[in-house]
């Protein structure tokens, strides 16, 4: 073998030429992965040095990206940003190469997932670390492997009970897909949430409760369940179900699909319906229970010819305060939000309280920008909150996420129009770092 082959790695073999830059470069453009070369100066990543691969990869044209050269991090998600950060530091201690899944949006608007392997070099002066990084999109193999969790999770259900039906809702799309097994087709129905407002089986009075469950779990991980009423093709004649939602996340808490079963109730069942728990003894500070506000507003829309709002209002954050402070000062902290909700709309607005943090508000007569500053002077109410927790006065950190969904009323509406899209209108407000609003009109 020849001697300088064996020793390949020896430092002294690499003699500068006249055209490594050019070769530097040349090779960099013909490699399969984004190549990358930048410089972490405070809060910001500058780009160096951007391969023909890099623009591909992340979904922009050279031109597109300018705007982003002085700070590559921005078109990343928030909390990714972040977390490039922390990796970043990290390897500038350690002198370790760092590696990194992060979600983007490409120029289109669309989200994608991209792996960088980076790691701190020398060869270019600076004051500043600089890195040499690589970066490739693996949203294909994301979607995939989110895939596998989502029937992995509907297996689990069947397993557990082989004769209910199965259900898969993908909330983005607002796509349900019901599966009866034992050899007949699924179900699939589109614009779900239209459909909830407009051919449902479910009693009107049971769907509100329903797609409560059904939305709380494509906002936050976890699980929940429901006793409806389901009406046959005559609605003449009802069954009574239980239906179980469960909600799948990524690897950063953000939903993914919800799936869950239905199961009918019935004697030789054991299950025992729970058609009216909690919707009567759900008050706090005050305020009208859920059973009656809910019968108030239904009686009130027929008289109504002016503009109203829904508004659904979840405390942002709260199973974390939860376990910081202990159960009696989360009550606490509901019956505060409760006062400080009541304090900045209208008398005659219709509030209660619905499950666990959430609230509800029904207000007549008032403008979208109206709404905005009641929701700007609760947001300042929040901030100068103070709740006593083991016998001391502190300052509580309350935000609230608000979904409001608005009409002009005519005979036309129904509260379950309302209060559908209002709690729909929530998960979007619920993206991101929560204290949002999303408003949206109830279109016909």
């Amino acid at each position: 073998m020849d001697d300088r082959i064996a020793h390949i790695s020896d430092p002294n073999l690499i003699i500068p030429a006249d055209n490594c830059t050019d070769l530097f470069f040349r090779l960099f453009n013909s490699m399969y992965d984004g190549v990358c070369i930048f410089e972490v100066c405070g809060a910001k990543v500058k780009a160096l040095y951007l391969n023909e691969r890099y623009f591909q990869v992340i979904g922009y044209t050279r031109e597109q990206y300018l705007p982003y050269y002085d700070n590559v991090t921005i078109t990343l998600f928030e909390e990714d940003e972040q977390r490039i950060f922390d990796h970043a530091q990290e390897c500038v201690k350690s002198g370790d190469d760092f590696y990194c899944e992060v979600r983007g949006y490409r120029f289109d608007g669309s989200v994608g997932w991209f792996c960088i392997r980076a790691r701190v070099v020398d060869f270019i002066k600076s004051d500043n670390p600089v890195f040499l990084a690589s970066i490739n999109d693996i949203t294909a193999q994301k979607d995939t492997a989110h895939l596998l969790s989502i029937n992995a999770e509907r297996y689990r259900i069947l397993e557990e009970t082989s004769s209910a039906f199965l259900l898969d809702y993908d909330y983005e799309n607002d796509v349900m897909t019901f599966s009866p097994g034992k050899g007949r087709e699924d179900m699939v129905i589109r614009s779900y949430t239209s459909y909830l407002r407009r051919n449902c089986p479910i009693y009107d009075e049971d769907v509100i409760y329903y797609c409560n469950v059904l939305f709380k779990t494509c906002r936050k991980k976890g699980k929940g369940f429901v006793d409806v009423r389901s009406l046959d093709k005559n609605r003449s004649f009802y069954t009574i179900c239980r239906i179980i939602f469960s909600s799948i996340a990524d690897e950063y808490g953000e939903i993914i699909r919800v799936v869950g079963r239905i199961e009918v109730i019935d004697e030789s069942s054991g299950l025992v319906a729970r058609l009216a728990e909690d919707r009567s003894s759900n008050s706090v500070a005050g305020l009208t229970d859920s059973t009656t506000a809910l019968g108030i507003i239904k009686n009130r829309l027929p008289e109504c010819r002016s503009r109203c709002f829904m508004v659904v209002a979840d405390i942002d954050r709260f199973s974390a305060f939860n376990e910081k402070y202990g159960k009696a000062a989360a009550d606490d902290a509901v019956r505060l939000s409760a006062e400080l909700i009541k304090s900045v709309f209208p008398e005659n607005a219709v509030i209660f309280r619905y499950v666990g943090d959430e609230f509800v508000i029904f207000a007549e007569d008032i403008s979208e920008s109206e709404l905005y500053d009641m929701i700007d002077k609760l947001r300042a109410s929040c901030r100068t909150a103070m709740l006593t927790v083991n016998d001391e006065s502190v300052s509580v950190d309350i935000s609230f996420s608000i979904g409001a969904a608005w009409t002009v009323c005519d005979d036309k509406v129904n509260i379950k129009d309302l209060f559908i899209t209002a709690d729909r209108a929530l998960i979007k407000a619920k993206k991101g770092s929560g204290n949002r609003i999303h408003v949206e009109k109830i279109i016909y």
